[in-house]
């Protein structure tokens, strides 16, 4: 785990499939930025802040509701905040059998890729428990807390890898958590239709610091500039 700016903690991406989570922490609460890919995941962020004296959080905010982001979240004793799309598609999860034979149907049938299930497989060892935990605090366009000190404004950017993608912007720290917002769709690539207003908009964020879901390092304004050019689809492409 690493502080990475004043008031935001990091726990970079690790195997087999764990994403970038955040904590952000004010004088008044501490909300976390996505939930963790499996409750083990969860709890090790959960020690390493304890061990700074960082207090449980309050909320949790997905960015969207890929189970890697969300399998962690019944270990948390946090309210959910997610966009509408991202609260109904956890309703669907819920609903679905998470076992080795229906991942090994579902991949059979072309539902999923083999990747997919070998990193549930993985994370989350057979007999397989998953607990949904279901959105509490539901938004449209965004919604901000004021956690002392500090802001965290939550936005939907939408795009192609996820349709209820979300960012959340820290100030006055320039963070900007951007999920997976800026990765290509599942089945590959970019549409004009949904990248030209996302980028926009993650340009739009006065951020000096980027954190994506799966990227080993913080980046840079210049770097998030060499990712945006990477995600910038062509006209009919």
């Amino acid at each position: 785990m690493e502080k990475i700016s004043e008031h935001v903690y990091w726990l970079p991406p690790a195997p087999p499939d764990r994403p970038s989570l955040c904590a952000v922490e004010g004088e008044r609460a501490t909300i976390w930025l996505d939930a963790g890919s499996s409750a083990a995941h969860t709890r090790e962020f959960l020690v390493a802040l304890a061990a700074r004296g960082v207090a449980k959080p309050t909320h949790v905010v997905l960015t969207h509701s890929h189970w890697d982001h969300v399998f962690g979240g019944d270990e948390l004793e946090a309210h959910v905040v997610a966009h509408e799309l991202t609260a109904d598609y956890l309703h669907e999860l819920a609903a679905t059998d998470w076992s080795d034979e229906a991942l090994d149907r579902r991949v059979s049938a072309g539902e999923s890729s083999q990747q997919h299930a070998d990193n549930v497989k993985a994370e989350v060892p057979s007999p397989r428990d998953v607990r949904i935990r279901l959105v509490e605090i539901v938004f449209g366009e965004g919604l901000d807390f004021e956690l002392g000190g500090v802001r965290a404004q939550v936005r939907h950017v939408g795009g192609d890898h996820a349709d209820d993608s979300t960012v959340v912007y820290v100030e006055p720290d320039g963070v900007l958590f951007l999920g997976d917002c800026l990765y290509e769709a599942p089945t590959g690539g970019y549409t004009v239709e949904r990248a030209t207003p996302l980028l926009a908009t993650v340009r739009s964020f006065a951020a000096v610091h980027f954190v994506e879901g799966h990227t080993e390092t913080v980046l840079s304004r210049a770097e998030l500039e060499e990712a945006i050019a990477e995600a910038t689809p062509t006209a009919g492409r």
